[in-house]
């Protein structure tokens, strides 16, 4: 008598079929394994089925219908599968809240951790669920084709754009021949015809009678939900979170006073050199749009940055996985803190995930389908990306990686020789684009590698100790980065927290293990890319050698929140199919999923929105009340040229307060030195103290005796300051 022979009876139920008769002798339910622990004699969980589907893959028999509706036709009947996804769901959570809650015990997170990967690899190997196959099969990319005239006239003009690039200078003429040589190259590559004239023709027509039909299918509306969700998350309360700008942002507004007032410099070296993107763009907003030369103008700018990044995070999730893990991921990546933040402080970092984004669609999509036009468009992305911000140089070795995948995978069988001439396509238009970058890394290099060698070689300090032990402590310290520790730097993270959420990290892991074992799997080259993107993308950030402590650095590591949320969001949309497959409950599984996701966007506007907009206003200085109380100086009986920030070591900048005062690019500051030189007029003068600077307050009273001291109670502790007012005589106040 077998063991389930002595289990206790049950119900008589209709007649099973051969398919489930031999799924219940292999297969012991929950229930008969708990009896038979009671006799002390315990059933062995059976080994996974030997048979294998078509294409050689070992999957579990599961009868789907069949395990749906137990005697009485309501209740799925449970067995070992049923258990396989939540437990590791379960164990992901408790490892990751253990690590935030109690970082000392980072064993205990690690074995937990270990257990729920290898628990949802055994569940998704067995056939528990299914990840969403890849959208279309490949195509072959075709022989490649030349146009020589516009390849050639394209190449002339890049060669003439460099010429005219020299001084670090776009001038006009660089720009009509720089634009000009990116678009005649293109065409020189381009497959097929290239003709927007019936795109003019239509586009007139409809402007002689424009006409408007609206039709949205219900994977559209929530296409457009999602879209609404996150452009709230990337510009609700822009105006506060961030509360305050700091010497950055300084930087910046000077840079983009030089743009307006005419100097059009392709690199920026103010402040160790900054990419010129963000400059030209806010520059556009203040002399076009009439939008203020302030700190939120360089957020919004930034923010709309981060915003369109979306688009091709879903469209690369698309290609990979299919819609559902696609919208998640975006969704992850639209209310995120990490992306949120630095899409939010008004810094070029996001413009890296933005091209970054575009390139790797671009070369899967390219690749894949045998559409040698994508791969253009990823070499535009690719050199337009060295115009954001300085961690996109690591975008070219990324997008290599993913092409030698390619090559290295069977999907390439008979098409190398065609791959390898498209892919010098992809990499002569990236050049093209990069011609101005070219020209300023030949002429003034130190500028543009100053921050790159300086935190590589002992150019300003020595290395710690041997390069290669200090390349892999930095690796594991970044990779660590997303639910540990992200380091000391507070203007991008909450302070040695994970940058991840604790939920979103526990999801993030298991879809790593998830996209391990589908590669073991089917071998396809586009899993494996998004994995290795994850190590190349932290580059930046690892290859601090000589300054350790940098490391991990979520700004320079931006770039990886592109594979980082399509992988998280894998194993959020995996949730639906798993209710699906083995209890037949679709919509409870897609309620789960949906369930999660809010808690996961709740936490996140909990950290970003009130957390790290509380502490950036404990940690930042209140220049923006200083800016006030000048502007109401200005208004009133005073000038700006009358008014004064006496400088303190490490107190606020002066710039900022001139810049939101509305003196943009002027700087306030008077040294101590100077006050005794400050001539005595009829006019009122206006001087902003630090509370302790005992001794500048000693020198002003002395030569304003007239002078009327207040101090002004700052909404943040340990943030007043001195005000220092000379009235006008009563001449000049008339």
């Amino acid at each position: 008598m077998t063991a389930r022979q002595k289990a206790t009876p049950r119900k008589p139920r209709a007649q099973a079929t051969p398919v489930e008769e031999e799924r219940l002798e292999l297969e012991p339910t929950v229930l008969d394994w708990f009896h038979s622990l009671l006799r002390l004699k315990p059933i062995p969980i059976p080994a996974a089925d030997t048979a294998k589907p078509a294409g050689g893959l070992r999957r579990r028999v599961v009868e789907t219908i069949d395990s749906r509706v137990s005697s009485a036709g309501l209740l799925p009947e449970f067995r070992v599968a049923h258990l396989r996804f939540p437990v590791a769901l379960v164990f992901a959570f408790i490892a990751q809240a253990t690590l935030v809650k109690r970082p000392e015990q980072v064993w205990t997170a690690v074995l937990l951790y270990l257990f729920s990967v290898a628990v949802i690899g055994w569940a998704f190997w067995e056939g528990d669920f299914e990840l969403a196959s890849i959208v279309a099969e490949a195509k072959p990319l075709g022989a490649a084709r030349v146009h020589v005239g516009p390849l050639v006239a394209g190449i002339g003009l890049a060669l003439m754009t460099y010429w005219t690039s020299a001084g670090n200078t776009f001038r006009s003429a660089t720009v009509l021949f720089w634009s000009s040589s990116i678009l005649l190259t293109t065409l020189g590559f381009w497959e097929g015809d290239f003709n927007l004239l019936p795109w003019w023709r239509r586009f007139r027509n409809w402007l002689q009678e424009p006409r408007i039909s609206i039709s949205i299918r219900p994977w559209q509306l929530v296409l457009l939900l999602a879209l609404g969700l996150s452009v709230y998350f990337r510009l609700g309360g822009l105006e506060q979170v961030p509360p305050e700008p700091w010497s950055d942002h300084a930087e910046k507004i000077l840079d983009i006073v030089d743009v307006l007032n005419g100097k059009a410099s392709i690199f920026f070296g103010r402040n160790s050199g900054r990419e010129a993107a963000q400059f030209y763009l806010a520059a556009a907003a203040v002399r076009w749009l009439g939008a203020p030369l302030s700190f939120i103008t360089l957020k919004a700018v930034t923010a709309l940055a981060g915003l369109l990044t979306l688009p091709f995070i879903y469209l690369l999730g698309r290609e990979l996985w299919g819609r559902p893990t696609a919208l998640a991921g975006t969704l992850l990546a639209a209310t995120a803190f990490w992306p949120n933040v630095f899409s939010r402080i008004g810094m070029r970092i996001a413009f890296h995930p933005l091209f970054l984004a575009a390139a790797m669609f671009f070369l899967v999509r390219g690749l894949r389908r045998g559409r040698p036009n994508d791969l253009l468009l990823s070499g535009i992305a690719v050199g337009a990306g060295l115009y954001g911000y300085s961690a996109a140089r690591v975008t070219p070795l990324v997008i290599l990686v993913g092409f030698l995948l390619y090559l290295a995978h069977p999907s390439a069988r008979g098409q190398r020789r065609t791959a390898l001439l498209r892919f010098a396509m992809l990499v002569t238009l990236a050049v093209v684009v990069a011609v101005p970058m070219l020209r300023v890394a030949h002429d003034v290099p130190n500028d543009l590698f100053f921050r790159t060698v300086t935190r590589i070689t002992s150019a300003e300090q020595p290395l710690p100790g041997p390069p290669l032990p200090i390349f892999f402590s930095n690796l594991w310290n970044a990779l660590r980065m997303f639910s540990w520790d992200a380091g000391s730097t507070w203007i991008f993270s909450i302070p040695f927290q994970p940058i991840l959420d604790w939920i979103s990290a526990a999801l993030f892991h298991l879809g790593v293990a998830l996209v391990i074992v589908r590669y073991l799997r089917t071998r396809r080259w586009e899993d494996l890319y998004l994995l290795l993107a994850i190590p190349l993308l932290l580059l930046p950030s690892v290859l601090a050698l000589a300054f350790p402590i940098e490391n991990p650095h979520p700004s320079r590591a931006a770039g990886a929140i592109v594979p980082v949320f399509l992988l998280t969001g894998l194993t959020l949309a995996a949730l639906a199919g798993y209710f699906d497959r083995l209890w037949g409950w679709r919509r409870l599984g897609v309620g789960l999923s949906v369930a999660l996701f809010l808690v996961i966007a709740k936490i996140n506007y909990q950290l970003t929105i009130v957390e790290y907009g509380e502490r950036m206003l404990e940690g930042s200085w209140n220049v923006t009340e200083a800016g006030g109380v000048v502007r109401g100086f200005i208004d009133s009986v005073g000038r700006f040229e009358n008014a004064y920030v006496v400088a303190y070591p490490h107190w606020m900048d002066s710039r900022l307060v001139a810049d939101i005062a509305g003196w943009s690019g002027a700087d306030m500051v008077i040294w101590p030195e100077q006050l005794a030189q400050v001539p005595v007029t009829d006019e009122a003068q206006l001087f902003l103290l630090h509370p302790d600077d005992e001794a500048n307050l000693i020198t002003l009273r002395g030569v304003f005796p007239s002078g009327i001291l207040s101090r002004y109670t700052s909404s943040v502790e340990g943030r007043d300051f001195l005000i220092y007012f000379v009235p006008p005589t009563a001449e000049a106040g008339t």
